[in-house]
This record gives C-alpha cells, structure tokens and sequence, in this order.
C-alpha cells in the first residue's frame, strides 16, 4: 500500500513540517505559561506581565493559520493519493486482456472504484496523513511531563500498551470481515445493474415482488456485515475510551498527589494538564485507525488481484502488415476448460480477400472472430500472420491496423463527429466519404447541428440502425487493412443493408471476414470464399 503515498512524500512531508511548526509553537506556549505562573507565585514578581502576556498571546495568533494550513496541506495529499489511485486503477484495467476482462464480473471493477477505494482513503490514507504529526504530537507530550515531573510517564507507558494489545487482538477479525464485506459490494453492484438493465422484463412479466424480496435479501446482508464492522469499530473504541479515561483520572491523581509532596510546582501541574490532552489524543487516535489500517490491507490486495493478467503471453513482435494472407492451422478452442467450440479448423485469408462465415447460432462463427482479433488465444493450433503467430504480435499494433464492426454499438455522450471519428483526426473528406458509404448521410443532414449535435445516454436519442451504420462509418474511416464484421447489418433494412454491403466488399486491398446470419444474394457473388461453421467445424459452401 505504501506505492499509494510514495509519489506524494513530499507534499505530505510539507503537511507534517507545517503540523511540526504548529505543535513546536503549541509547546513552547505551555513551557512560558508554566514558567510565567511559578516566577509570579514564587517571587511576587509583576514586572514585565503585561508584556509577557501579549507575548504569549502573538504565539497563540500563529497558531490558527498554522492549523488551517497544516489541514489544508492533508487533505490535498489525501485526495491527490486517492485521485492518483483510481486514475492509475483505470489505466490499468484498460491494460488487462480482452478475454479476462471479460470473464470477470464488471461489478468487482465498479465496487473497487466506489466502496473499495473509498474503504482506502477513509481508513488508511487519512490516518497515515496525520501518523507523524501524531507521533510528533505525543513526542511533544512525554517532553511537557517529563520537565513536570519524569514519574508521570509510566502511566503513559502502561496506556501505549494496553492500546497495542486491544488493537492487535481486534485487527484480524476487522480484516476479515472487510474483505467479506466487499465480496458482498461486487455481487450486489452486479445484481443492481441486472435488474435496472431486465427493467421491461421485470415489469411485463410482473417479476417486481421477486426482485424486491432478493433486493431485500442482499441488502439486509451487507447491512449486517456492515454492522458487525461498525460494532466492532464501536466496541474497541469504547474500550479504548474507557482505558483513556482511566488513565486521565489516573494523570489527575498522580499530579494531584506530586503537588501534595511538594514534588512539583503549580506551573508544573498546570503543565501536566495542558501535556494530557496531547498525550492522550495520538493514542486514542491511533487505536481508532490501527484496527482500520489491518483491515484495509486484504481490501488492497483484493483491489490489485482485480487487475492481474492471469494468461500473460509475453508479445515480442512488431506487427509487419499483411502481406499475403492470414493462416488457420489446425486450431482447437474451448472457453475456460469446457467443451471444444472449434476444432481442427485450418483456413486461409489472402490480403484483400473478401470472406463470408455462416452457420447456427452458437456454432462458433463469432468465437472464431474473436480469435482472429486477439481477443483470446487458441488452445492448440495457430493463427499466423505471414507466417508470424498472431500471438507472438503486439496487441497495441495489431488493434491499430484492423477495424471492429460490431452488432453491438456502445455510443459515446459526445457529438456525432467525436462518435465517429472516436477523437482521432481525419480529413473532412474521408468523413464525408465514410458517412456516404455507411448510408449516413441523411441521417447527418437531419441533425440539428450537423455533425456537432450531441448524442445522449449511449444514443438515446438515436435509432438501432443509426447507430449500427456510425460503428461502420467507424470502421470505414479507419482505413485499415483488415476489417471484421460481427452481424454489423442485423438492425438495418434489407436494401440499406445491402448497399453497404456492397461498398465494404468493393473496398481495394481490404481483408474483409464477415460474420453474419443475413445472406444478400446480389452480394454473394463478391465474396472470394464462404464457409459454414458449424459442430465445431469450419467447411467452404
């Protein structure tokens, strides 16, 4: 957990020099009004008081900006840590492959960037931002009594010891409990998105007491695991409180019974006095973020487990381009250890071919895509670029050069030019053309502000066949080598469809593999080869 803070020690060193200042100057006013009040009683001596006096309060006045400053100061490490956290989160799970990412469930990614990271910044960044002042503070402490009077301090000691005790036995359970407890968060986040994504299911099929009771359900749990945390945080510190208040009654007397022996002075039992708050704070300050600190460090692990790469290939090539053609040779693949969904497949694409893949649903034609865009590995076989395994390429070159057209669009909430050119620069002209061949044209002329309308909420205000033909004009302008067609026409009309088609097919020196159930018989002619996949084979028709 310490890379959290590590680019931030210096900004958090400023916070604890400033918080340093702020106890120096706190303790030397203690030490002068100590003094002050003994020179006065012992020798009646009333020169100078006045001036003592406004000096003592000039101190008091450095305080308050040292105090705002030393807590502005920590609450900007704190959220630059927590800032820097989930930005590098993100960036790292952008870093994780296709076919992982996939498998996971999104929840577990959702509950770390919501409870779990604020899990972090409640319970271990905010109590590490103050640990030195704290120590400083108590530092601060044991030196005002000990000028007192020495003998006081082993009270102290026996404080610092029952707290390490009473933290270490309740550390454990706390870490436990939080672990389960975000275990709970992921599933509960999934269902929540479930649910508001099945909300037409749910109300036609009248399934709203169903989802109710299990919403209920998985509430009342986490609830409960919450409350068992917070009882346990309750408890330990009601006991810690009860300790400290022992021991402040015990300070009390001890000062009391000195002051009676004549082992110390009036200023010096008003010096005590001042010193046990400081003392007493860091301690109860610390048993109250110790527990929480233990319990936040199987939370982190389980936030850097969420990012592992558990089928690291290590990918030593740069990507040539296709020169010739793409190899299948004898490829086997099975979704996590089940049953083979393609076997023995051998296949060629030549560079600028045009391919057409048929079959049932669940044959296996959108599995073989997948793999023919690296999004998974083949469990024996190969895939070969030019005789270059596809495995061995980077996946940062190789998602350069080759375009995705998907059924399934995800639209951004940002103009129609940013939704096509996905914030890359193109030419106007090759705008145009793309929105032309995509059959868009219409579309973008109705727009109230052209391309520079805003379209909302993942294209809201959009159509399915609209959006379809944006991931194509996507794909288009992309210009890149090789493009790949998953079921790119299932929301469009038959003559739209059709037509484009026909303007993908007639691209010059585009490998073109289209995955699709919706056959045109004017196009079929232009595909170099067609295959069935089908049992988990793949045969030329």
């Amino acid at each position: 957990m310490f890379k959290l803070i590590k680019p931030y020690i210096p900004y958090w060193l400023l916070a604890t020099l400033v918080g340093v200042f702020h106890i120096a100057i706190e303790t030397a006013i203690y030490l002068k009004i100590s003094e002050f009040i003994d020179q006065t009683i012992k020798f009646g001596n009333t020169d100078g008081f006045t001036r003592q006096v406004l000096y003592m309060l000039a101190m008091v006045a450095v305080l308050l900006p040292g105090l705002i400053l030393g807590n502005y100061l920590r609450s900007g490490f704190v959220r630059k840590c927590i800032g820097s956290a989930r930005r590098n989160y993100v960036r790292r799970l952008f870093a994780k492959n296709i076919n992982e990412f996939q498998k996971e469930n999104n929840a577990a990614y959702l509950s770390a960037l919501t409870n779990d990271f604020e899990q972090v910044e409640n319970n271990f960044l905010i109590p590490a931002a103050e640990i030195l002042t704290l120590v400083v503070n108590f530092a601060a402490a044991v030196y005002l009594i000990s000028v007192a009077n020495p003998w006081i301090l082993l009270i102290a000691a026996a404080v610092i010891v029952i707290n390490f005790a009473v933290n270490f036995f309740v550390s454990r359970p706390l870490n436990r409990h939080n672990k389960e407890r975000s275990a709970m968060f992921s599933g509960y986040t999934e269902y929540v998105k479930e649910v508001l994504s099945a909300f037409h299911i749910i109300k036609t099929h009248d399934l709203e007491k169903r989802v109710r009771d299990n919403f209920r359900e998985k509430s009342r749990k986490i609830q409960n695991k919450g409350y068992l945390i917070n009882k346990i945080i309750s408890y330990t510190s009601a006991t810690m409180q009860a300790i400290l208040s022992f021991s402040s009654v015990g300070f009390y007397v001890a000062v009391a019974y000195l002051s009676i022996k004549g082992y110390t002075t009036l200023g010096g039992v008003i010096l005590v006095l001042n010193a046990i708050e400081k003392l007493l704070w860091p301690v109860y300050a610390a048993s109250d973020s110790i527990p929480k600190i233990f319990s936040v460090k199987s939370l982190y692990k389980k936030i850097e487990d969420s990012l592992v790469n558990r089928d690291e290939y290590p990918e030593t090539r740069d990507y040539p381009g296709l020169e010739n053609e793409i190899t299948i040779r004898d490829l086997n693949f099975a979704y996590g250890g089940g049953e083979p969904v393609l076997a023995g497949v051998s296949l060629r694409f030549r560079k600028g071919g045009k391919y057409l893949l048929v079959g049932p649903s669940g044959g296996g034609k959108s599995t073989l895509l997948r793999l023919l865009r690296k999004y998974f590995l083949p469990q024996n076989g190969e895939i070969l670029i030019d005789e270059i395994p596809l495995k061995d390429i980077r996946k940062d070159q190789y998602f350069a050069n080759i375009a995705n057209i998907e059924q399934n669009v995800f639209i951004f909430e940002d103009t129609a030019r940013n939704n096509l050119t996905l914030y890359k620069e193109y030419d106007e002209a090759d705008i145009e053309r793309a929105i032309e061949m995509a059959g868009l044209k219409e579309f973008v002329s109705g727009l109230p502000e052209g391309l520079d309308t805003v379209i909302y909420d993942n294209g809201k205000n959009i159509s399915g066949g609209e959006r379809s033909r944006i991931a194509i004009a996507r794909g288009l302008l992309n210009n890149a080598e090789i493009m790949f067609l998953d079921e790119p026409f299932a929301n469009l009309d038959a003559e739209t469809a059709a037509a484009i088609e026909k303007n993908i097919l007639d691209l010059p020196g585009v490998t073109v593999i289209n995955v699709s159930h919706v056959v045109f018989r004017e196009n079929q002619d232009r595909y170099d080869g067609r295959y069935l996949v089908s049992e988990k084979k793949v045969t030329a028709i």
